[in-house]
This record gives structure tokens, C-alpha cells and sequence, in this order.
């Protein structure tokens, strides 16, 4: 299933029933079903940019972690089933988007993670990285960024102790 026929298929049931998909080792819930996968395991809504959908709203985890979601679903008053081995409905759950959940993705065209002093902003940017709800990608991305801002600090550094 692709994101789109999930997001599609997720719309015409009202957003009422929401899917979780199978992807590599990692479970994803798209739009309305990242936000109630949220509300009830407090796992953060990504916000991903795709060619071909633009924005889509995305929340995952672990395959291993499962049983322990489905118990958060079910102790949510939710109800969750498997359809078959990629795929997993849960229903139940407060599906309401809320901007105030949702974090941004890091992709290539992301302004830059630090400015002013950097040394906090690089902790706070390693410490807020969910590196459990991303992607490689996402976290090759992540680290690149990390490289470069440390690399333009010292080459700031490096040039004003040049100057008298």
C-alpha cells in the first residue's frame, strides 16, 4: 500500500480507522492515524515533503515495539487488528490534527539546525533528535548538517583568532 492509498483509503472510512503500515523494521501511521498513534504512545507526528504528495504527516516505530503500542491502544480505549503481515488497523483513537504535535523533518532544503551559540543549540538539536522515528535517511541527513555546522564553527573560530 502506498502512502497515498492509505491517506485515501484512511479518508473515505471517515478517519475514523487508520492504518499501520509495514515499512522495513518500522511501523508507520499516516495523517489522521499519526496523530492518534501520538496521542496515545506520545511518539512524535514527523512532517515529510514527497515528490509526489507534498507534505505528509507521518508517525512510527519499531516492529519490536508493537505488542507495547497495541497495549497503549488498547489502554487508550482503542482496538487494534492485524490484517495481514504488513499491515495492522487500529481504530478508536482521536484522529484530530493538531499542529502542536508536529515536528519537522530534516531534508536537504532545511535551514540551517544552529545559530547563535551553537554549543547549546548542538546539544539541544542531538538531545530533541528522535533517531526511533526516522529514517536512514533522515538521520544520514541529520548528522551531515551536525558536520557541516561544526566545520563553518571552527572555521569562524579559527578566523577571528587570525585577526588582531
Amino acid at each position: 500500500m502506498t502512502e497515498k492509498e492509505v491517506l485515501d483509503l484512511q479518508n473515505e472510512r471517515g478517519n475514523q480507522e487508520f492504518f499501520l503500515i509495514l515499512i522495513g523494521s518500522f511501523l508507520h501511521a499516516y495523517g489522521h492515524g499519526a496523530f492518534a498513534l501520538s496521542r496515545c504512545t506520545g511518539y512524535r507526528v514527523i512532517r515529510k515533503q514527497r515528490k509526489q504528495l507534498g507534505e505528509v504527516l507521518t508517525a512510527g516505530f519499531p516492529i519490536a515495539k508493537l505488542d507495547s503500542v497495541s497495549e497503549k491502544i488498547l489502554a487508550a480505549g482503542g482496538e487494534i487488528e492485524n490484517v495481514d503481515e504488513k499491515k495492522w488497523i487500529f481504530r478508536g483513537i482521536d484522529g484530530t490534527p493538531d499542529e502542536s504535535m508536529i515536528s519537522e523533518s530534516l531534508t536537504p532544503n532545511s535551514p540551517p539546525l544552529l545559530g547563535e551559540g551553537a554549543g547549546v543549540g548542538l546539544a539541544d538539536e542531538i538531545l530533541g533528535f528522535n533517531l526511533s522515528l526516522s529514517t536512514p535517511m533522515d538521520a544520514m541527513n541529520f548528522l551531515a548538517k551536525l558536520q557541516q555546522q561544526i566545520k563553518e564553527d571552527i572555521a569562524e573560530k579559527v578566523q577571528g583568532a587570525d585577526c588582531p
